[in-house]
């Protein structure tokens, strides 16, 4: 009789739950406490120029986003934190954060002018009452198996190990010489900040020292579009080149355009 062993399969599929209870709505300060529960929505209440952070529970990291509608809402995440910010008034849409434990968070935005205050900041927090799923069960072939292929996993983490470390070393030599500043020299001046703009042929990049988050527009054909970004360190992270395009805060502007 094959021996039967105990290991831990737990499967979490939590979205986040709405409405949120009376402790968590909006207090006058913009700022909430949301737990999370599934097969339900969070609902933010954004406003035009001003952005809306939400920050999932400890541990979590946002590998996805998933947005209804791209050319009116700017969303950016990094680790467990997300930004949303809406570029029209009226506008909705929905929202899904997909994040590497599995659970998928899940949210309801509109855009709401008014005296009211608007969602600035959400905490939302993983339902302690939630269930967690049962724990399954294993023969011991099973787990013969198990090891074996853990073992062949080794060997090609270990392999690829090595062959990203010699990609990474040879990258790191060619890289510089791959950088350009086509945007020319722009102004310091606020509300952007703009330190540079440059490109490596894949990514285009924005040093900016501004406080608040602008939109980021291209410029094709004559017609502007609305683009999502990453921030890193200060840094707008554009997966294309960019030819022409502006950043976008208010009524204020900033136009760069390569040869300028």
């Amino acid at each position: 009789m094959l021996g039967r062993i105990l290991g831990p399969a737990l499967a979490l599929a939590i979205v986040a739950s709405a409405p949120a209870p009376a402790s968590a709505q909006a207090n006058g300060t913009g700022i909430r406490e949301i737990s999370a529960s599934g097969r339900s929505l969070i609902t933010l209440q954004t406003r035009i120029r001003y952005t809306t952070m939400v920050l999932l529970p400890d541990g979590e990291e946002i590998l996805d986003v998933i947005c209804g509608d791209k050319d009116f809402w700017v969303i950016t995440a990094t680790h467990n934190i997300a930004h949303v910010k809406p570029a029209k008034q009226g506008a909705a849409t929905n929202l899904n954060l997909v994040t590497s434990s599995g659970a998928v968070y899940s949210f309801l935005l509109t855009e709401k002018g008014g005296t009211g205050m608007p969602d600035l900041k959400v905490y939302v927090n993983a339902d302690p009452s939630a269930p967690q799923g049962q724990p399954k069960y294993y023969s011991a072939a099973q787990v013969d198996d198990l090891k074996s292929e853990l073992e062949e996993a080794k060997a090609a983490v270990e392999a690829a190990n090595r062959q990203a470390t010699e990609a990474v070393a040879a990258y790191q030599q060619d890289y510089p010489a791959k950088l350009q500043f086509p945007y020319g020299a722009p102004k310091y001046e606020r509300p952007f900040l703009v330190r540079s703009i440059w490109h490596d042929g894949q990514f285009t990049y924005i040093k900016a020292d501004a406080k608040e988050l602008p939109a980021l527009y291209e410029i094709k054909d004559g017609k502007p579009s609305l683009l999502n970004f990453q921030v890193q360190n200060g840094t707008y992270v554009v997966p294309k080149v960019l030819d022409r395009g502006y950043l976008s805060l208010g009524k204020e502007r900033l136009e760069f355009q390569q040869g300028r």
